[in-house]
C-alpha cells in the first residue's frame, strides 16, 4: 500500500526531537554522555540544595529538559518550580529562559500558537541581554514552529539567523544542529539530496564530538530521507542505528519516530508483519507523548497494515474509532484518509454501500480541502494586491509633494538670488577663520577619541579577564566544592554504617579537597599572568610529574623532553592547554598501564607542539568511547584554537597530539 501522504507530512514535523530545540536550548555547555537520563537528573537533583537566585532557576530548568524524555509531567512541574524561582528574583532575564522552556513544552504538545506567544515574549529579553546563543536557540525554535504550519521560507530564513549566532558563539554543538534543522527544511519541500547533504554534515560534526543523542537523531533523520528515496535497506539500517542509540541513553519517548521509520521501511518491502510490529511499537510510545494529530495518523496506518494482512475486524474496529476522534478534533485530513481506509475495509467484507458512503465522504473532505487551499491562495492574492495598491498610492502621494516642493523651490531661488552675493562674500569672509576653528576642534576630538578607545579597550581587557577567571572556577573549582558536599551528604545520612565506611567518604573527600587545591593553585597560577610562556607550561608538568612519581612510589615516571622556548601565549590558552596536558597524564597513569608517559614540547616557527604518549595497553578508538574525559578535552581545544588529535594502538599505547599557534 503505499505511503500516506499526511502521516509522511507530520513525520517529517516531528523528525528531530533535538531541534525543538533545544532541549537545546537552555544547556549552555550540555552534551549527552553515555550514562543514562536517570542518573543525570539524579545527580542534578542531589545538587538542587546548593544552588540559589540564577543557579537554581537553570538547574530546575535542566532537569524539566531532562524529563522531557521521560515524562512530561515531571518536565512541566519542574519548569514551574523554575519559573517561581525566576518570579521570587524579579529577573526578566531568568523568566525569558523559562518562557522558552514553556514554548518548547507547548509545541511537544502542538500548542503552536502557545508556544510562539512564548518564544516571542522571550525574544526582546534575550535580544537586550546579547547572549549569541540563546538567540540562535530563540531562532532554532521559531524555524521549528513555523516548520510545523508549513511557513518554510520563515523556517529557513530563522533557522539561517540561528546558525549565524552560533557561529558568534563559536558553539559547535549548534552549528551542527543548525545543519541538522536546515535539512529537516529541505526535507519538508522535498529536496531530499539536500536534506541528506545537511543530516550527513550534522551526523559528520556529531560523531567528532562524540555526542550520542544527537548522533541518533541525525541517524532517524537520514533513514527518513532514503525511505523518501526509496532506498529501503539504507532506511532499516540507519533506523536501527537510531533506536539503538536513543536506548543507549534511556531516552525512550524519542524511539517513536525511527520506530515509525522501520515501520514504513518494511510495509514499503512488502514485510507486513514486520511493518505492524514496529508501528504497534510506535504507537505504544506516541500514546505517552499524547500527539493526538500524529496518532490519528498512526492508527490509520495501523489500519490499512492490518487490512493487508487480512485481520479485517481488528483493523474496522480501529478505523472506526480513529474516525470518531477525527471528527472529535473535526480534524478533515485525518477525517479524509480514515474514510478511505475504511472504505477499503468494507469492501473487502463486501459491504458495498458502507464502502461507497465512505468513499463519498473522503471525496468530499479531499475537495473541501483543495478549497481550503484554493482559499488560502486567494486570499494571499488579495492580500498582496491591496499591499500593491496602497503602495502605489503612497508612491502618487510622494510625488505630488515633490512637485510641490518644486514649484516653491523655484520661486524661492528668485528672491534668493539677489541676496546671494551679499551672502557669497560674507561665507567667504568667515571661512578661513571657520576652518581654523574646526581643525583645532577636530584634533582636540581625535585626542580624546583616542584616549577614550585607550580607556574602553583597558576595560575590555579588564571584563575579559574576570570572565575567564569566573569561568574557570566555575566549571574546576565550583564541581569539585560540589562533589565534595555531595560526599559530606552521604555521609552524614548514613552515619551509623560504621568506622570503615566512614574512613572511605573521608578518604574521598580528602582527595577531592587535594584536587580543588591544586586547580585553585592553577587558576591562580593563571590570574597573576596576561601570558603565559611555553617555558611556564613545561615547569608546571614537571611539577606536575612530581606529584606522580611521590603518588606512585616511583612505579610510573612521566618525562619530559623539551626544546628551549621564547614562545609567549595568551593566560587563556596557556591555561587550557596546561589542562589539556594534565588530563590526558591523569588518564595514562589511570588507564593504560604503562610504566613511563614522554612529554615533548616542540618550538618549530610559529607554532607550538604538544606530544602526550604512554607505552600501555591501548585501546581501539572504533569501538571503545574516551568517554566524558575526552569531551572536556576536545571542548577545552576547540574553545582555545588548539588542534587535538588521539591516537592509539592496542598493546603500543595511546598518543595525544596538541599544536596551536604563538
Amino acid at each position: 500500500m503505499g505511503y500516506n501522504f499526511y502521516w509522511m507530512s507530520f513525520l517529517k514535523s516531528f523528525l528531530s526531537p533535538f531541534l525543538v530545540l533545544f532541549f537545546l536550548l537552555l544547556f549552555p555547555n550540555s552534551a549527552f554522555s553515555q550514562t543514562s537520563i536517570q542518573e543525570e537528573i539524579q545527580t542534578l537533583k542531589s545538587s538542587l540544595q546548593d544552588k540559589k537566585e540564577g543557579d537554581k532557576v537553570i538547574a530546575l530548568k535542566d532537569i524539566a529538559m531532562k524529563f522531557r524524555s521521560i515524562s512530561l509531567d515531571s518536565a512541566k512541574f519542574y519548569t514551574d518550580e523554575a519559573f517561581k524561582q525566576a518570579e521570587a528574583m524579579n529577573s526578566e532575564f531568568y523568566k525569558a529562559r523559562i518562557w522558552m522552556v514553556y514554548g518548547i513544552l507547548s509545541f511537544d504538545a502542538g500548542l503552536l500558537e502557545d508556544a510562539q506567544d512564548y518564544y516571542q515574549k522571550a525574544l526582546p529579553v534575550l535580544e537586550a541581554a546579547d547572549d549569541a546563543y540563546l538567540l540562535g536557540s530563540v531562532y532554532t525554535n521559531l524555524s521549528n514552529l513555523y516548520g510545523r504550519i508549513t511557513e518554510f521560507d520563515k523556517a529557513v530564513a530563522s533557522q539561517l539567523k540561528a546558525l549565524e549566532y552560533f557561529q558568534v558563539a563559536k558553539d559547535t554543538v549548534w552549528i551542527a544542529g543548525s545543519f541538522l534543522n536546515l535539512g529537516i527544511r529541505y526535507s519538508q519541500i522535498n529536496q531530499e539530496d539536500s536534506a541528506l547533504a545537511y543530516y550527513l554534515k550534522a551526523m559528520e560534526l556529531y560523531e567528532k564530538l562524540g555526542n550520542p543523542y544527537y548522533q541518533a537523531t541525525c541517524a532517524n533523520a537520514i533513514a527518513s530521507v532514503y525511505e523518501l528515496k526509496k532506498e529501503y535497506d539504507k532506511a532499516i539500517t540507519y533506523a536501527h542505528q537510531s533506536i539503538k542509540g536513543f536506548e543507549a541513553i534511556g531516552a525512550e519517548l524519542d524511539q517513536a519516530f525511527p520506530l515509525s521509520t522501520l515501520a514504513i521501511a518494511y510495509r514499503a518491502k512488502g514485510d507486513l508483519i514486520q511493518s505492524e510490529k514496529y508501528f504497534l511499537r510506535s504507537l505504544e510510545i506516541h500514546e505517552k507523548r499524547n500527539e493526538r494529530t500524529v496518532l490519528l495518523f498512526l492508527k490509520n496506518d495501523i489500519a490499512n497494515v492490518q487490512l493487508a494482512l487480512n485481520k479485517v475486524k481488528q483493523a474496522k474496529a480501529l478505523a472506526i474509532q480513529t474516525y470518531a476522534e477525527a471528527d472529535a478534533l473535526s480534524f478533515k485530513p485525518a477525517q479524509e484518509v480514515l474514510a478511505k481506509t475504511l472504505s477499503l475495509i468494507y469492501k473487502q467484507e463486501g459491504n458495498f454501500k458502507e464502502a461507497y458512503k465512505y468513499i463519498v465522504i473522503s471525496n468530499e473532505l479531499n475537495a473541501s480541502l483543495e478549497i481550503d487551499e484554493r482559499a488560502k491562495e486567494v486570499l494571499n492574492l488579495r492580500e498582496k494586491y491591496e499591499t500593491e495598491q496602497k503602495e502605489n498610492e503612497i508612491l502618487r502621494q510622494q510625488n505630488e509633494l515633490v512637485e510641490s516642493e518644486l514649484t516653491l523651490q523655484k520661486r524661492n531661488d528668485l528672491l534668493l538670488a539677489g541676496g546671494g552675493l551679499v551672502v557669497l562674500i560674507l561665507v567667504v569672509a568667515f571661512a578661513l577663520l571657520r576652518e581654523q576653528r574646526m581643525k583645532a576642534e577636530r584634533i582636540k576630538n581625535e585626542m580624546a577619541l583616542e584616549q577614550a578607545l585607550v580607556e574602553v579597550k583597558a576595560q575590555e581587557n579588564l571584563k575579559e579577564q574576570r570572565i575567564r577567571i569566573a569561568r574557570d572556577l566555575h566549571d574546576n573549582i565550583g564541581s569539585q566544592l560540589t562533589y565534595i558536599t555531595s560526599i559530606t551528604d552521604t555521609a552524614m545520612r548514613n552515619i551509623d554504617k560504621g568506622e570503615v565506611f566512614m574512613a572511605e567518604k573521608l578518604t574521598q573527600m580528602k582527595q577531592f579537597t587535594l584536587v580543588t587545591i591544586a586547580e585553585l593553585r592553577d587558576t591562580i597560577w593563571a590570574m597573576n599572568k596576561d601570558e603565559i610562556s611555553l617555558e611556564d607550561i613545561q615547569e608546571r608538568t614537571n611539577q606536575l610529574a612530581a606529584t606522580i612519581h611521590d603518588a606512585t612510589d616511583d612505579e610510573i615516571s612521566v618525562r619530559t623532553i623539551s626544546d628551549s622556548s621564547d614562545k609567549m601565549l595568551s593566560a587563556f590558552v596557556g591555561m587550557n592547554l596546561f589542562r589539556i596536558i594534565q588530563e590526558s597524564i591523569n588518564n595514562a597513569v589511570k588507564h593504560s598501564g604503562t610504566s613511563e608517559v614522554l612529554v615533548t614540547f616542540k618550538d618549530t616557527e610559529n607554532k607550538v607542539g604538544i606530544v602526550v604518549e604512554d607505552f600501555g595497553k591501548g585501546f581501539d578508538t572504533k569501538l571503545q568511547s574516551a568517554g566524558n574525559g575526552l569531551y572536556i578535552m576536545k571542548s577545552r581545544a576547540e574553545k582555545a584554537g588548539v588542534t587535538f588529535e588521539l591516537s592509539s594502538e592496542i598493546g603500543k599505547g595511546t598518543k595525544v597530539e596538541l599544536t596551536v599557534e604563538a
